[in-house]
């Protein structure tokens, strides 16, 4: 197929698929007359990729799970351990947002006149044990 047919069926542009070439995650195609020609397994591995990219794996962990392990790992070895780092990496993000949530929950209770007497405010609530907690899981 062309590049062009390959790119409708996976809903990319063919600069993407371009992209993913130069990049190692998708295999040089044959070429017929100069002309790119690949075959149903570009598909598939385009599939794998959208699939990482949608759950968050960025290209160099897909290059990771594609390609940096020894032949003999299965594909569902792979995935479990990059599975288990990415949901650490979404847990730490949680916390984070929730510390932020409760931050931003708290500040809209705020019944300062001014800007100045909101930072006394500020200064004072976060010199406490419990912000300075919540500064660390959000930054």
């Amino acid at each position: 197929m062309t590049i062009g047919e390959l790119a409708a069926i996976s809903n990319l542009k063919p600069s993407a698929i371009r992209f993913y070439e130069k990049t190692g995650l998708l295999p040089p195609p044959a070429r017929k007359n100069g002309r790119r020609v690949y075959s149903s397994e570009a598909a598939n591995r385009l599939t794998l990729i959208g699939f990482a990219k949608d759950t968050g794996f960025s290209l160099p962990e897909i290059k990771l799970l594609l390609h940096g392990f020894p032949s003999t790992t299965t594909a569902g070895e792979r995935w479990r351990k990059l599975a288990t780092s990415k949901i650490d990496q979404l847990e730490s993000s949680i916390a984070k947002a929730r510390a932020m949530e409760t931050m931003l929950r708290s500040i809209m209770k705020c019944r300062c006149v001014t800007m100045e007497q909101c930072a006394r405010g500020l200064a004072a609530c976060l010199n406490t044990p419990t912000a300075r907690r919540a500064r660390r899981l959000s930054s």
